[in-house]
């Protein structure tokens, strides 16, 4: 088997085919519905969540994976034959997915268990990438200081920016305060979100009004990201329950800079509860 073998959760947002394919383990966040706790995207589909979300009186809530779950993950592998496991998840800005995965990497009893545990200061598509990436350098048979340098590259330069159709969501979520969400639903403010670097929170970045000025602005911000000459290494369109807009988005970044190759990528329950159905983000980074 494998001597590195790669670890994620569910929010990177990674078909099941490809995770299969490449022996990666994702493990599944909680999402709480009216009392019942389901995996993502193993037992509730972006479907069936997206359908029953926009029908809620009350806010779904979230969890991260418990230690138990990870250190039966790291057991398996290591007993398929694994030397090195890289376990690289959602950020400890909006989860306590990375505390979960380190307790567990201290709970393994192996003296030989190699196990590094990374916070990536994403989610969704641009975790994906730098999953993806990690496990393109492993099947060459790259080391451990070779993956790891290079996603620590990758995440240095990775960027999420995104805007939300309801406001509210934000402020059920603790996001945004009650003021700062019904003001900016009755102008038509649309705030810019991004994900710090240094710790990987979300904040609001710029306030701009309507989405279409916020996407327009939002292109801007990565082309001056890339020097205002070259195309990000690749980009996700990441969204929520509006692949119509997302397939709009791609088309017609495609048209404005031809072989971008943004690619509409859904978010999942974990993220879609506090963000709702709409959002547009996107998620690229630059070599």
């Amino acid at each position: 088997m494998d001597s590195v073998r790669i670890v994620t959760d569910s929010t990177a947002a990674l078909p099941k085919s490809w995770l299969n394919a490449h022996n990666v383990a994702a493990v599944p966040l909680l999402v709480t519905i009216e009392s019942e706790i389901y995996k993502e995207s193993v037992e509730i589909t972006n479907r069936d969540f997206y359908a029953r979300l926009r029908k809620l009186k009350e806010l779904p809530t979230t969890s991260q994976p418990s230690s138990g779950d990870f250190l039966t993950t790291y057991k398996r592998l290591l007993e398929e034959g694994a030397k090195t496991i890289i376990s690289i998840h959602i950020s400890t800005g909006i989860s306590g997915t990375v505390n979960s995965a380190s307790t567990a990497s201290g709970m393994v009893e192996d003296p030989d268990a190699d196990i590094v545990v990374i916070d990536s200061k994403q989610t969704g598509p641009a975790l994906g990438f730098i999953v993806k990436e990690a496990v393109a350098l492993a099947e060459e048979g790259k080391s451990k200081d070779e993956i790891l340098n290079r996603i620590y590259r990758i995440m240095d330069s990775m960027r999420t920016l995104f805007v939300v159709n309801d406001l509210m969501f934000l402020h059920k979520g603790g996001r945004l305060s009650g003021a700062q969400a019904i003001i900016g639903s009755l102008l038509q403010i649309k705030p810019i979100l991004h994900f710090i670097r240094e710790d990987g929170r979300i904040e609001v970045l710029e306030q701009v009004r309507t989405e279409r000025k916020a996407l327009k602005r939002i292109t801007d911000l990565m082309i001056n990201e890339g020097g205002g000459d070259r195309l990000p290494t690749n980009i996700a369109i990441a969204y929520a329950d509006n692949i119509e807009k997302a397939k709009k988005v791609a088309d017609s970044l495609e048209k404005e800079f031809p072989g971008i190759g943004a690619e509409p990528v859904e978010i999942g329950p974990i993220i879609g509860t506090h963000v709702g159905p709409g959002l547009i983000g996107f998620q690229f980074y630059y070599d």
